[in-house]
């Protein structure tokens, strides 16, 4: 028979041949045969185990980024920060509950005697301090003010005749200004120059005629008479202003004049 004919009953006799002739005559020599077709395919054999896995392969591309996922579920809680910085004072709270009443005090000891003599040097202290006070409030109405050494010069630009001038600042506890210096006559000139208005000095001749004395008693030591005076014009010129030239001038003590204390 010739193999390209391979019909199915010549396949199953060769088979039925081949197990007669194994079983007569042991295994046959299959390497030796020639009678068998190399091309006829034998029956699958019993699959084997699997094999070791190989190697990891090298790691592919990065792929696309993925769409957002769902939310997780939430986690356990977490170990307590650190305290955070003090933040800013909150509101005052409502007053609490008043609390139980305490334990009454022991008796204190007595007071010491008074001692009157203290408390009526310190009530005069208080009078002559509250004195001055009044005083300064006054002497600060005045709206100018200049300073010669330990002097203060002040006047708030009203004119008086000679009698209320003094008045005027003694009441504020100064005295009507009697300049000793040069310096000091230039400060009350600038005030009659400010006010163009001549100013009655603490001076005066009324107790003897030609002899003038200071308000507070005491021989005039430093004039600045202008030519010709004092003249006692008309025998009724016993004051002494100082006039826009910054000289003096016997005055009537009836007139108007800038009133400049000092104190």
């Amino acid at each position: 028979m010739h193999c390209a004919m391979r019909p199915y009953f010549t396949v199953h006799m060769l088979v039925v041949n081949a197990l007669l002739m194994q079983l007569s005559h042991g295994t046959p020599d299959l390497t030796t045969r020639t009678n068998v077709c190399s091309t006829i395919q034998g029956t699958p054999g019993v699959p084997g185990n699997n094999g070791l896995h190989g190697r990891d392969g090298r790691d592919g591309r990065e792929g696309p980024k993925g769409e957002k996922g769902d939310t997780g579920s939430l986690g356990q809680r977490g170990v307590q920060g650190p305290p955070g910085k003090m933040g800013p004072e909150g509101p005052q709270g409502k007053p609490g509950l008043l609390g139980t009443k305490g334990q009454k005090g022991e008796v204190g000891r007595a007071a010491a005697p008074c001692d009157m003599s203290r408390v009526e040097a310190l009530e005069a202290g208080l009078s002559t301090l509250q004195n001055n006070f009044n005083k300064l409030e006054k002497v600060l109405q005045l709206l100018q003010v200049k300073k010669v050494g330990q002097t203060h010069y002040a006047t708030d630009g009203r004119v008086m005749n000679f009698e209320s001038a003094c008045k005027k600042c003694q009441t504020i506890g100064g005295l009507l200004a009697m300049p000793k210096t040069e310096e000091e006559n230039k400060v009350i000139h600038d005030f009659v120059s400010f006010y163009q208005n001549p100013a009655f000095l603490g001076i005066s001749d009324e107790k003897k005629e030609g002899s003038f004395e200071y308000i507070t008693k005491g021989s005039v030591t430093y004039t600045k008479w202008s030519r010709g005076e004092p003249n006692d014009h008309k025998g009724k010129e016993d004051c002494v202003e100082i006039v826009s030239s910054g000289f003096w001038n016997d005055k009537n003590c009836g007139e108007q004049r800038l009133v400049v204390c000092q104190f």
